[in-house]
């Protein structure tokens, strides 16, 4: 399992170099690797995510350790060399059933195994018996002395991103936020009302032997209790009852108030999370029109769609931030946009976003948002709602985007609520009229939703 979770580890780090065209999310390339070794069993399965997944999560973290015992910078070590102490490192900090010797050993076979040069060998060697002896008693920066590099290294998060909620939201909201995105978020799938209610769901899921909660917050969410199988292999998952979805997502569909026979345009639909729930909202009476300028995306959302059984959805293959290729007099009743954002509300599901992320993509993405909001907005009729969602924390992504927007654009306003059809929602409006969701707050993803409404 060591090996493979390097291997995963180092394509993960080779395809998404900081600034370059981002490669596949770190979920994607496990899941790639299990289904290329389907006869793993379920401990091998779930030490393999932990250990490709905990690496990533605590880079930071390790790579601080890493240095203390090493005379070489970090940065100057070799890839493979570095991921091995790495990997050695995590073992070491939070996996109390791997013995020491253990850890260190694999860690030496494997720098044979990919045949390094016998110094580099010994190099592993020397420094993982030095990490597996010192460890224990490293200390960590101290908040008072080195308040950035504390926050940064403890919670293992780039300096710059610990700089600024340090600056923006004080130390101890700050080390909140940090440390909640280092915890497992709940396993959540959103129920496919099309077919079956969440309670009957709750029982098929029972015979096929996974114990599931009723959602904390959304009336179509169920929380997963435990999970010893592929959950795509399940026949509830293949039937099309179900898919996986943070509660958050689920709600912040909610705001559209989509009603049976509503034309909708949604915009970066991606693979089709929430236009397949939308479409679930319309009944079969209704059409949505989803629009994203990936192939790839848009085919696992015509799978979804397919598996699911929904009906009234057209796929749109087009760069949204451009004119669109829809007739000027067409209009829409309701309009989504999913912008593409930062993830930085999303850290604690999709760990390894941190470290791609650089100061200047919230800027980057601020104006690909008001782009897409630019384009879209003259597609809204009269007393339409268009609801704007993103998955990051961030003021320059979201209020800065919102009123620039509403500057621009004196013929809409912010819906001044409440949302009757969803009154599960309400708590998650803030004093502005956004609905914000939080993972230190609420143990939920971070989700940033603003509903606009078309006044002329």
């Amino acid at each position: 399992m060591r090996g493979l979770a390097v291997e995963i580890i180092s394509i993960w780090q080779k395809t998404n170099v900081p600034g370059g065209a981002p490669g596949p999310f770190l979920d994607a390339l496990i899941e790639q690797t299990l289904s290329d070794h389907p006869r793993l069993s379920h401990p091998d399965r779930a030490l393999l995510r932990e250990l490709a997944t905990g690496v990533l999560r605590w880079r930071g973290r390790l790579d601080y350790a890493i240095g203390q015992i090493s005379h070489q910078p970090v940065n100057k070590l070799h890839p493979l060399v570095l991921n091995l102490l790495r990997l050695t490192t995590y073992q070491l900090l939070f996996l109390d059933r791997i013995p020491a010797s253990a850890a260190v050993n694999e860690s030496v076979q494997l720098a044979k195994t990919h045949r390094l040069p016998p110094a580099l060998i010994g190099f592993v060697n020397a420094a993982a018996r030095k990490l597996a002896t010192a460890l224990p008693d490293l200390p960590l920066p101290d908040p008072e002395v080195e308040p950035v590099t504390a926050l940064a290294v403890a919670t293992s998060h780039p300096e710059w991103l610990a700089a600024r909620w340090l600056e923006r939201l004080g130390p101890e909201a700050a080390w909140r936020r940090a440390q909640a995105n280092n915890l497992h978020p709940p396993l959540s799938i959103r129920v496919n009302t099309a077919l079956i209610s969440p309670a009957t769901l709750q029982v098929v899921l029972q015979t096929e032997g996974i114990a599931t909660e009723s959602g904390r917050f959304s009336p179509v969410g169920l929380t997963i209790c435990s999970l010893k199988q592929s959950p795509f292999n399940l026949p509830s998952y293949q039937r099309g009852l179900w898919l996986f979805q943070d509660e958050a997502a689920q709600l912040a569909t909610l705001l559209l108030q989509p009603q049976p026979g509503h034309k909708i345009l949604e915009i970066g639909a991606g693979r089709g999370g929430k236009t397949t729930h939308l479409a679930q909202l319309l009944r079969g009476k209704g059409r949505i029109l989803a629009v994203d300028h990936s192939l790839e995306r848009m085919a696992a959302l015509s799978r979804s769609r397919q598996r699911l059984g929904l009906t009234g959805v057209d796929l749109l293959l087009t760069d949204a931030t451009l004119s669109l290729p829809i007739q000027p007099e067409h209009r829409f009743d309701r309009i989504l946009i999913d912008a593409p954002c930062s993830g930085l509300g999303v850290l604690r599901r999709h760990p390894e976003l941190r470290w791609r992320r650089q100061p200047g993509d919230l800027d980057r993405f601020a104006r690909l948002q008001a782009a897409l909001l630019r384009q879209a907005a003259p597609y809204m009729r009269p007393g339409g709602l268009l609801l704007y969602i993103t998955c990051t924390t961030e003021p320059e992504e979201n209020e800065s985007v919102m009123t620039a927007f509403l500057r621009s654009h004196p013929d809409f306003a912010l819906h001044p609520g409440p949302v009757s059809d969803a009154p599960e929602i309400t708590p998650f409006i803030d004093a502005d009229g956004y609905f914000r969701t939080l993972p230190e707050r609420h143990d939920l993803d971070g989700f940033f939703a603003a509903l606009l409404a078309k006044e002329r």
